[in-house]
């Protein structure tokens, strides 16, 4: 009985290994190995997109800065991460989440720089606004970047250029005030929406300025910066210690040329084209 059951089981065997093997052969085959690498790769590139997508959305919706500005009703550009004005009179509104290096009781400042890039000699670009202040833009303003110092070199502990310095500016002083609270918000995320009643949660500071910018000359604009200082290591060094990232930062409105400017320009533009038409016969 022993030999008849070994026999009769030996096909079995057989043929269950046989089909092991042929199922072994098929999951570990080349074109197996790769559709399981595919499916692999895009499971594993599917969730590392997700995992980025909910900390960048995470930081951007609750990280809110130290030092912020913002102009009420401004609205923000993403190609310049920069709050722009809708107009050329407007409220701007420095911000304050106060912490160890930036604290209420500390002197902060704004400079107010020419936009575009504008190398000396100045010339006559108009003038500005800021909280009653008639600036002459170029003639009451320095060129080079902040903050102003008796020391006219440029070193590490001045202001990043971001594309806005060397160019004319000019700093304006103050302090926060301890009676204007708002509600924390990131100006980022809520360009143009200005302080709010506090109610509870997290508390700012605010100091508004009113500007500006009707007087430019066409095709200028002033971009804004908000920092405090500290002093630097050489004689009469003055160093930017903390400032609103270049993120959080405010431009005016570019001036746009009167309308007589522009009929005078678009009838240069016709001008030129029948000359290029009679050219091309």
């Amino acid at each position: 009985m022993k030999k008849l059951a070994a026999v009769v089981m030996l096909p079995v065997r057989k043929e269950f290994t046989s089909r092991t093997m042929s199922i072994t052969h098929i999951l570990f085959s080349p074109y197996m190995k790769e559709e399981l690498n595919m499916k692999v790769k895009y499971l594993l590139n599917k969730v590392i997109l997700i995992f980025f997508a909910v900390i960048v959305g995470s930081s951007s919706a609750y990280a809110i800065p130290t030092l912020q500005l913002d102009i009420q009703g401004g609205k923000y550009n993403t190609l310049d991460e920069t709050i722009f004005a809708t107009g050329s009179s407007f409220a701007l509104y420095a911000l304050l989440l106060p912490d160890s290096s930036s604290t209420l009781t500390d002197t902060y400042y704004i400079s107010a720089a020419l936009s575009p890039i504008t190398t000396p000699p100045g010339g006559n670009f108009g003038s500005f606004t800021f909280n009653g202040t008639v600036v002459s833009v170029t003639g009451d303003m320095r060129y080079g970047t902040p903050p102003l110092e008796s020391y006219l070199g440029k070193d590490p502990g001045d202001l990043s250029k971001h594309g806005i310095f060397d160019t004319y500016f000019t700093e304006f002083k103050f302090q926060f005030s301890g009676s204007n609270m708002t509600q924390a918000y990131n100006s980022q995320d809520d360009a143009g929406q200005g302080p709010t009643s506090y109610s509870n949660g997290d508390k700012m500071y605010y100091q508004s300025f009113q500007v500006d910018t009707s007087l430019l000359a066409a095709g200028y604009s002033i971009h804004f910066d908000l920092y405090n200082e500290k002093l630097g290591k050489g004689t009469g060094d003055i160093d930017v210690n903390k400032f609103a990232p270049f993120s959080h930062d405010a431009n005016s409105t570019t001036t746009v040329p009167e309308p007589t400017t522009m009929l005078l320009l678009g009838l240069g533009l016709i001008g030129l084209a029948g000359v290029r038409r009679r050219m091309n016969k």
